[in-house]
């Protein structure tokens, strides 16, 4: 019997309505301002740069010592990150802030309430003699990670001041900028809230802990996975380094960019 023309076309056709179509785990008006952030920044930084840089996932890989807790730690890794981002901090200065009194607990988000004007995670001053003094939060002292990617984050701002970029000053371009330097990890694992509690005999209590990054952890599941594909890792090793809330989105991210690319 013969089979009709294009009777396989017809097929395959059929077979795809019922195949589930991958769905991009952050939002469409989301998606297309990563997607456009993202692709201006290769511009801005060039093919050669993103395929070359490597993916930090450890902290001690940066500074060769345990978490030590104290400022003493953060001087170290600050270096050691300047000389890593090549960026001259000969003339900046690395302080240390604590949280003021008017954060607020809004929709599971720790921010500033609109009278405060301290930041919840680093700030940057950069003074007329040219001297810069950036703060981060002291609570970060005892989180290496959070402190890497918010001494990073600022020292990738200082750099890009320096060369006279514009989107210095564009928080979505900055985050995605240290996903290029390679510290995008840290980032998005830090993106996720955490509860912790603890009991004694008498009493009880609770806190939440939440990192530097503003994006969501489905916005960096999705960010990290266009730095994959960009880069041809099809499994790269750093992505067993991510949180399960930041690997399902990562996961999900690849599906809907490889249906979305035809692969």
């Amino acid at each position: 019997m013969k089979q009709r023309k294009g009777g396989t076309m017809w097929l395959d056709q059929v077979i795809s309505l019922f195949k589930k179509k991958p769905k991009c785990p952050v939002g469409n008006t989301d998606r297309i301002v990563l997607d456009k952030v993202f692709s201006y920044l290769i511009e801005e930084y060039g093919e050669e740069f993103i395929l070359g840089s490597s993916v930090y996932t450890d902290p001690e890989e940066i500074t060769g010592m345990e978490l030590s807790g104290d400022e003493t730690y953060a001087q170290i890794l600050f270096q050691k990150l300047g000389a890593m981002i090549d960026v001259d901090i000969s003339m900046v200065e690395l302080g240390l802030f604590s949280d003021p009194e008017d954060v607020v607990l809004d929709s599971g988000v720790i921010m500033v309430s609109e009278e405060g004007s301290e930041p919840a995670s680093s700030k940057f001053t950069e003074y007329s003699d040219g001297s810069v003094e950036i703060l981060i939060n002291r609570k970060y002292l005892n989180d290496s990670s959070c402190l890497v990617a918010s001494i990073a984050f600022e020292l990738i701002r200082l750099k890009s001041r320096r060369e006279g970029k514009e989107f210095s000053e564009d928080e979505v371009h900055m985050e995605v900028a240290l996903v290029f330097y390679g510290f995008g990890v840290f980032n998005a694992n830090n993106s996720v809230i955490k509860m912790n509690t603890w009991s004694g005999d008498l009493r009880s209590g609770w806190n939440i802990k939440k990192g530097p990054s503003q994006l969501s952890p489905d916005a960096h599941g999705y960010l990290l996975a266009l730095y994959s594909c960009y880069r041809g890792e099809n499994n790269p090793d750093w992505a067993d380094s991510l949180e399960k809330e930041v690997m399902k989105s990562f996961c999900e991210s690849l599906k809907f960019l490889r249906y979305r690319s035809g692969n």
